[in-house]
């Protein structure tokens, strides 16, 4: 069936993305056809139209405002859907025939740095690698840039890898395409019903190309500062969730930048009966936070305190001195009253530091988080100055190893506006006097139609020409325009 160029084009880029729900920038809006718009206008709320698709043919379709699309992102992949993003990738004045189209981005459930659970939680994806009476399992927040990697061996490895599993509570879970099958008949899945699964590319698994992998991403020649470099089934897994990562997003992940290596058995195991029974961060009746051991521990007052605390409450050390260690930090803490007030005031109200960072490093961050950066830097002083009052050798080193970023504070304070827009490219973020350059350019686009009156009457005066026009216009830009009669006169 012949369709229209765009229609093919479109197509095209769908056959290339099979499973995802493919948003297609057109102008403004990104716009879905055929099945992905029937998808969309249920799932959405939308309003299902249709197009042109060539000889008298009609094809179903849909779309969201290109502005507003990450809340429609979300939606779709919180009820298990991919989506891939496809741009115009360039400028459509300049395109000769059909603009040029591509995907930028593959948004799956584990990749949505956007939503990422809320606040207090992570949002993991997950990948596993079966071995022989073994496990190499990695998991990941694209969010925070945390990575984590261990290998689990003996017996009753398959019960210790679905107990870490029901413990972190992956959005989605990757698995190599000729294990999933056998990983689905284990049971590992049984605990976790609901959890979005996807497979990737089999050359991912291969070991090493999956080493060659973390090697790349972190600078290094050997892994063994890792702590896993005697762990190929963890090797295998890490560098297969990287790839799939990668392959994803369609640029290097610069917000991750550390592999934190971790033996199960450092910590106290708890099975998910074990776990639902304590009802550590959910009730066993309704499932919910409140009534659960973390909602009466938990009066942390940061994004990441919520994050860490539910970690120790989920992860309980066993290992004495180290228990010993975070005892004496909670002691000094719970016996200076005016300190730990002090130090909960200067922490309270900062923004989602690791979030920040994260979308800084990925290039996704606007001026708003920009803004937010600075103002919980600007806390850090304080900060580290009550820290230092307290009677403890951890606090003490927590104390020296945090960097105020004082040239950061300052540069963003210096050029960011107060209140900027969303977008960058509404502009207005930098302040005036920040940028000479910048605030010269302003001036000639607030008084563009000024300086065209004043840069007319000029070439007016220079060659004589007294009907000479100055002008703009979407076909040709800027011109002047200069009467037949008068060409003898154009220098």
């Amino acid at each position: 069936m012949a369709v229209t160029p765009m229609l093919e084009q479109y197509l095209s880029i769908k056959k290339d993305n099979p499973g995802a729900i493919l948003f297609f920038r057109l102008g403004d809006f990104y716009e879905m056809f055929n099945d992905d718009a029937l998808i969309g206008s249920k799932e959405l709320e939308l309003t299902l139209t249709s197009r042109d698709a060539g000889k008298d043919n009609r094809v179903p379709m849909c779309g969201v405002p290109y502005h507003a699309a990450s809340s429609y992102i979300g939606r779709l992949v919180e009820k298990g859907y991919k989506v891939a993003i496809c741009e115009q990738v360039e400028d459509p004045r300049e395109a000769k025939g059909l603009v040029k189209r591509e995907v930028v981005r593959v948004v799956t459930p584990g990749t949505f740095a956007e939503g990422s659970a809320f606040e207090g939680q992570n949002g993991y994806i997950a990948c596993i690698y079966v071995g022989k009476e073994a496990y190499g399992f990695a998991f990941a927040d694209i969010s925070t840039g945390e990575f984590f990697t261990t290998q689990i061996e003996g017996a009753n490895c398959a019960g210790i890898l679905a107990d870490e599993l029901y413990r972190i509570t992956p959005l989605e879970i990757i698995t190599a395409p000729r294990q999933t099958a056998w990983l689905k008949e284990s049971g590992i899945f049984d605990r976790l019903p609901g959890i979005y699964r996807d497979e990737t590319a089999e050359r991912f698994f291969q070991y090493d190309n999956a080493r060659n992998e973390l090697l790349e991403q972190f600078g290094v020649v050997s892994l063994e500062g890792f702590g896993c470099s005697e762990w190929p089934l963890a090797i295998t897994a890490s560098g297969a969730l990287l790839s799939y990562l990668r392959e994803t997003q369609k640029h290097a992940i610069p917000q991750i930048l550390k592999l934190s290596s971790y033996q199960t058995s450092k910590y106290m195991y708890l099975d998910s009966s074990t776990r639902r029974n304590l009802e550590l961060t959910r009730t066993l009746r309704e499932g919910d936070y409140q009534g659960s051991l973390l909602w009466v521990l938990d009066a942390t007052v940061t994004p990441m305190g919520r994050r860490l605390i539910r970690k120790w409450v989920e992860q309980p050390l066993i290992n004495q001195a180290e228990i010993c260690k975070r005892h004496a930090a909670v002691e000094a803490l719970a016996t200076d009253n005016q300190a730990r007030g002090d130090l909960r005031m200067a922490l309270d109200g900062v923004y989602d530091l690791e979030r920040l960072a994260g979308r800084i490093a990925a290039a996704s961050a606007n001026a708003r988080d920009l803004n937010a950066l600075q103002l919980t830097l600007s806390r850090l002083p304080s900060v580290i100055s009550i820290l230092g009052e307290f009677n403890s050798a951890t606090l003490s080193a927590i104390c020296q190893r945090i960097n105020p970023l004082v040239e950061v504070v300052s540069a963003i304070t210096q050029a960011i506006v107060e209140d900027p827009p969303v977008a960058i490219k509404e502009g207005g973020l930098i302040k005036p006097g920040f940028s000479k350059a910048l605030d010269e350019l302003r001036t000639v686009a607030v008084g563009a139609k000024e300086w065209l009156g004043t840069f007319e009457a000029a070439e007016k005066e220079r060659t004589g020409i007294k009907s000479l026009k100055v002008g703009f216009n979407q076909v040709f830009g800027y011109y002047i325009e200069v009467t037949n009669p008068n060409l003898h006169l154009v220098p």
